[in-house]
């Protein structure tokens, strides 16, 4: 008994010395979400701390392309595209990187989401902007990314950590894109909008009338082989032989100009089919 006694005690001591020691992360991760304009902004870093020493020119060098953080890479989204300095940035994410330096910060977009700093590829770069230091007159800590500034069309990604301050202005332009929202709304259901509401009215035999309209309004947007042929196809459900041989007769040529023989073999059985008497 004494021996699996041992034995036991032994067991939990070895499991207590080899079990990991969780520990705080020396530079925890950070994660900022933040709306501008009609985009959506998150950017992913690591924040270190000064603990007493230099950082700009120093522990983050003048002239290096530095990861903007520790750990790993620092990332960058945007569900809309922006504009930084006159520059476009599309929507995606991206790694973000910066190259310090006493007199101008460049900021850097790579689309490569597995480099980082230490390894830039130039082919994966999409936006290169440059913009004056500041500084401030107090002491940061640990190291910040902030989005500030906010206004309904732009704002700051702004970089803080000792005594210096980076603020890159970019914008959202929203207005032509809400115009055009806009103008859709007033411009009504698009052509294929209205085609699919007539198909969807004609097979589940709600209302063919109202299939017809939806039909017509597509038409008004073009003439479309393809949406000709249904319109023929409800005309005839609706007892409008005449009118469905017409219709038929012109899906015809805009098929046979298209060389679409799938349809232009339909509307030729479709148009013998209702000629008879």
């Amino acid at each position: 008994m004494k021996q699996l006694l041992f034995l036991a005690l032994f067991a939990l001591l070895s499991w207590n010395l080899t079990a990991q020691i969780t520990m705080p992360q020396p530079s925890p991760a950070a994660t900022i979400t933040q709306n501008v304009g009609l985009a959506e902004i998150k950017v992913e870093y690591s924040r270190p701390s000064a603990k007493g020493r230099k950082i700009v020119g120093n522990v983050v060098p003048f002239g290096a392309e530095w990861r903007t953080g520790a750990n790993a890479a620092t990332k960058f989204t945007t569900s809309d595209s922006l504009t930084f300095m006159g520059k476009g940035l599309p929507k995606g994410t991206y790694i973000l990187t910066t190259r310090p330096g006493a007199d101008a910060w460049e900021f850097i977009f790579n689309k490569n989401l597995s480099s980082s700093a230490s390894n830039p590829k130039p082919a994966d770069e999409v936006l290169r902007v440059s913009v004056k230091p500041q500084t401030l007159p107090f002491m940061v800590e640990t190291f910040t990314i902030n989005i500030g500034n906010i206004s309904s069309s732009g704002a700051t990604l702004d970089i803080m950590w000792e005594n210096t301050y980076v603020s890159l202005p970019f914008s959202n332009y929203y207005e032509e894109k809400v115009m055009k929202q806009i103008q859709q709304k007033l411009d009504g259901p698009t052509q294929n909008e209205y085609f699919s509401m007539s198909q969807f009215y004609f097979e589940t035999g709600r209302s063919l009338a109202d299939a017809l309209r939806f039909v017509d309004k597509a038409i008004e947007k073009g003439e479309m082989f393809w949406i000709l042929r249904h319109k023929s196809l409800v005309q005839a459900k609706m007892g409008d032989k005449k009118g469905a041989i017409a219709t038929a007769q012109r899906s015809l040529e805009l098929a046979k100009a298209a060389n679409n023989q799938d349809y232009v073999r339909m509307n030729e059985q479709s148009i013998q089919e209702w000629s008879k008497k």
